[in-house]
């Protein structure tokens, strides 16, 4: 009996048997073949009309995979040398030599198929961008003296179609066996450019001891709440020269000695003496930003670094540029996205995360003070927070030992927070067409928006580590943790007043209860951070500290409208408090000093101030007095911030002639003064101001505010309604 293979093909009433092997052309597009017609020749090659063929052998497939014992014994060994060999050596190029512009899979760096936070992430499909973006930097790198292939180029960009198009046409026609043939001239930097690419500045580096006293003095107080260095790399390649040899690592160290300066006492570190200056002879080397450059994480660490040192100078707010200069070179290299499953994780890649998440925290804090539009928006990047791992551990097993707090948790809590601060920039202030392409449809929109940020803020501090939580009865003994957890508690409140602080005017609601409270948290725990700590408020704090302020006056104003006697309200003790703080910050950076004055000139507005009972003028000015770890602060060569002279309270008193009808925040901030029309008056017009200040903060239960609308519009609007609402609801 004949077999079914020996039928005709064609035969009427049976139905054909589909080839068993694809032919040779089939095969080599990897396409699907159907065997051969009635002419001898499958569909596709009937279609482009080449010769349907069966020459190539078929490929045997291997037995399955098992596991064998032997063989894993073997790779476990492998994996115990390596990581033996990496500990002796660097953990990557970073640590000892120059980074190179162009990613590579360096020997030393510890494979791993993708980060703890990658591993425990939801699987979703894999986006298009994410598959074309190696291939796209592979494709155009080979024809450029530049390193391309470090550039992120999107699934949208003309490149993607390019690369997509050429796939399919490989697909098709097979690949060439002809190397593209590409003129040189368009694919290469022009001889007059290359200057601009590579420029060698001339960087005048401090003696090696202070070099050696202003790192420290940094790690000290600086990294533990801005930790976009990687310690011990960063003293190995200092050790060993690297800025003398790698200009992008000398501008890096250079813009973080600026910084260090600040806490320092010694006299190398200011220009002419002046305490202002501090770190200035470090910071102007850098002013002169390249037009032509391939971002590293050196200079990306540089721009984060300028943005910090930037906000204490006399034009706080170029540090908005630099910190969005710093977000652009990220995205340029595509850090600002999530790493493809299978990525093998590396130091440069969790300081690429780290260094992101500062700008984008940096940027926040700037827009949110000045009012300035956001760079990039949560919904335009996906990388993940930085992996909660302390500095002298990602050396080692790349996890924190269990049962030992992390230092890099903060960054992480404080990161999460931002994004919160990011969202409400965008919802409640940003401009009409931006809120309607999110689903404006009128003021309950906004309404929503605040109880959604309300409840993702309730839900982040229930999430915030144990020994992060601020407790003013129950302080932390280590001076880190101290100083993370009041700083997270202090931002925690700015970020609720921010999503509150547009509705203080508002005749309806308890927003201005909301943002006083919160400024009283503000001032009581950065007074208690600077009577622990002794040490130069960052602007995470001196910002806070002045909106407290400003708010709490506010608060004191619908206070007086409301009738109650001025000399009893404890407000008034508590802007005192933000005085001091500020004043203890303004001989190192000079906008601070600005923010004082304002501050003195909007207390003065409310009328003579009780000198009685104000805290004293130098209840932070002596540190050796005061309550701190003298194992962390308490060394000779730490900058204490010194009053010249008591504060002299009298000048407060409304007799004096103020300023502030001529000032606004943005001359404040500007290095051009001109003239604006009052800040106070525009944050409320004449009629919801004095509605709202007639009426007592504490009024919440709509019934009474009905019942103050109703008799405010009975009696009139001067009339003093206190003791009719008393009478009334007594």
């Amino acid at each position: 009996m004949a077999s079914s293979d020996d039928l005709p093909a064609s035969q009427p009433g049976e139905k054909r048997r589909r080839q068993q092997r694809s032919c040779d052309i089939c095969r080599q597009r990897k396409s699907s073949c159907v065997g051969p017609m009635a002419n001898g020749s499958c569909t596709n090659c009937l279609a482009f009309g080449l010769a349907c063929t069966y020459f190539q052998p078929s490929k045997k497939r291997g037995p399955k995979y098992t596991k064998n014992p032997a063989t894993m014994e073997d790779l476990k060994r492998e994996i115990t040398r390596l990581k033996a060999r990496l500990r002796s050596l660097s953990i990557c190029s970073l640590c000892s030599g120059p980074l190179q512009s162009q990613r590579q899979e360096s020997d030393s760096c510890e494979s791993r198929s993708a980060s703890p936070i990658q591993q425990n992430a939801p699987k979703e499909p894999p986006d298009e961008k994410e598959l074309t973006n190696d291939e796209l930097a592979s494709r155009f790198s080979q024809f450029s003296l530049t390193p391309f292939n470090a550039n992120y180029f999107g699934a949208g960009s003309g490149f993607a179609l390019v690369n997509n198009t050429s796939m399919m046409k490989d697909e098709f026609l097979g690949p060439s066996s002809v190397a593209p043939s590409r003129r040189p001239y368009f694919w290469q930097a022009l001889p007059w450019e290359k200057e601009a690419f590579d420029p060698q500045p001339g960087y005048v580096y401090p003696p090696d001891d202070l070099i050696t006293s202003l790192v420290n003095l940094y790690f000290i107080n600086v990294h533990p709440t801005i930790p976009i260095l990687h310690r011990p790399s960063f003293e190995r390649s200092v050790a060993q020269g690297l800025h003398r040899k790698d200009m992008s690592f000398g501008g890096m160290l250079l813009s973080m000695l600026a910084i260090a300066s600040r806490y320092s006492t010694d006299p190398r570190i200011c220009l002419h003496g002046a305490l202002l200056s501090a770190g200035w002879k470090f910071a102007r080397q850098l002013w002169g930003v390249r037009k032509f450059f391939q971002s590293t994480i050196y200079e990306v660490q540089m721009y984060a670094f300028l943005t910090f040192f930037v906000l204490g100078t006399s034009v706080p707010h170029i540090a908005w540029l630099y910190a969005g200069l710093g977000i652009r070179c990220v995205q340029q290299r595509g850090e600002h996205r999530r790493k493809p499953e299978g990525h093998k994780w590396s130091l440069e890649d969790e300081l690429w995360k780290r260094s992101f998440w500062f700008l984008v925290s940096m940027e926040r804090i700037i827009c949110v003070f000045l009012g300035r539009p956001l760079s990039i928006h949560t919904d335009e990047y996906d990388v993940e927070f930085p992996l909660a791992v302390d500095d002298k551990y990602l050396d080692q097993e790349l996890a924190q030992p269990p049962g030992i707090p992390s230092q890099l948790s903060y960054f992480v809590c404080y990161s999460q927070l931002i994004n919160i601060l990011g969202d409400a920039l965008r919802r409640l202030y940003g401009p009409k067409k931006a809120k309607m392409a999110m689903g404006w449809d009128g003021p309950e929109w906004e309404q929503r928006a605040v109880a959604e940020l309300d409840s993702a803020m309730n839900q982040l501090l229930d999430s915030i580590p144990p020994h992060l939580r601020w407790d003013p009865e129950n302080l932390s003994q280590d001076i880190v943790f101290l100083d993370q957890s009041a700083q997270l508690h202090i931002t925690y409140n700015y970020i609720l007043i921010a999503i509150h602080r547009r509705y203080i005017q508002k005749p309806s609601g308890s927003s201005l209860s909301i943002c006083a409270t919160a400024a009283r948290t503000i001032l009581h725990t950065a007074d208690i951070w600077l009577s622990k700590l002794q040490r130069l408020p960052v602007p995470n704090i001196t910002n806070p500290v002045f909106v407290s302020g400003v708010i709490l006056v506010l608060h004191i104003l619908a206070t007086k409208r409301a009738g109650f006697p001025v000399d009893k309200n404890q407000d008034l003790l508590r802007v005192a408090t933000a005085l001091e703080i500020l004043k203890f910050a303004e001989s190192r950076l000079q906008p601070i000093g600005r923010l004082w004055e304002l501050l003195r000139e909007l207390w003065a507005l409310d009328g003579p101030l009780p000198l009685d009972n104000l805290p004293k003028s130098d209840s932070h000015s002596n540190a050796r007095s005061a309550d701190v770890h003298t194992s962390a602060v308490s060394s000779g060569q730490y900058y204490y911030p010194q009053l010249e002279q008591p504060f002299d309270y009298s000048m407060l008193a409304s007799n004096q002639p103020s300023s502030i009808q001529s000032k606004s925040m943005e001359l404040l901030v500007s290095d051009v003064a001109q003239p604006h029309s009052s800040t106070a008056d525009g944050w409320f017009d004449d009629e919801i101001m004095s509605m709202w200040m007639a009426a007592p903060t504490d009024i919440v239960n709509p019934q009474h505010w009905n019942a103050f609308m109703q008799y405010r519009n009975e009696n009139g609007a001067e009339a003093n309604w206190f003791h009719g609402f008393c009478e009334q609801y007594a």
